[in-house]
């Protein structure tokens, strides 16, 4: 299953706008924003800095669906593992960004989630796309799963 071309673009449309969006918010209420560098992004799973803090925002999250990436599609640590402090999350239906800590989320999968399932329809399990030759584990969860987590709205 591979990704096309203007699937990809669209997503990196939506990342930026999200990004930026996020960016206005938290300058407009008097903190210092960051853009990482494109090896942070790529690496560490930050997008940018938020008064010194390492921030990964992610956008189109829904109330229902919340994908969270424990490995990447390459094998490697997905963002739920990488170094960014805080993810933002912009939630459409509440038209917010919702703030977790990372590593709340982080040990919230991994005390809750053990079993592997190959079918997206599922919640609280690890999303395997290995019939696609993809390496990645995916958790699906719905907002009132990981509500209790969340720090802050903006």
């Amino acid at each position: 299953m591979q990704v096309n071309k203007s699937r990809l673009q669209r997503c990196q449309v939506d990342g930026d706008y999200f990004e930026h969006l996020f960016a206005q918010k938290v300058q407009a209420m008097g903190l210092n924003f960051q853009k990482s560098s494109k090896e942070e992004d790529w690496y560490k799973h930050i997008d940018c800095y938020v008064n010194g803090y390492g921030v990964d925002v992610k956008g189109n999250r829904h109330l229902k669906t919340i994908w969270l990436e424990y490995t990447n599609v390459n094998g490697n640590l997905g963002w739920l593992r990488g170094d960014a402090k805080y993810i933002a999350m912009h939630i459409n239906e509440l038209d917010c960004f919702s703030i977790f800590y990372r590593m709340d989320l982080l040990l919230y999968i991994e005390k809750n989630v053990f079993e592997t399932t190959d079918t997206k329809q599922d919640y609280l399990k690890f999303y395997s796309r290995v019939k696609w030759g993809k390496k990645d584990q995916l958790i699906k969860v719905k907002y009132s799963n990981i509500e209790h987590l969340e720090i802050t709205k903006l």
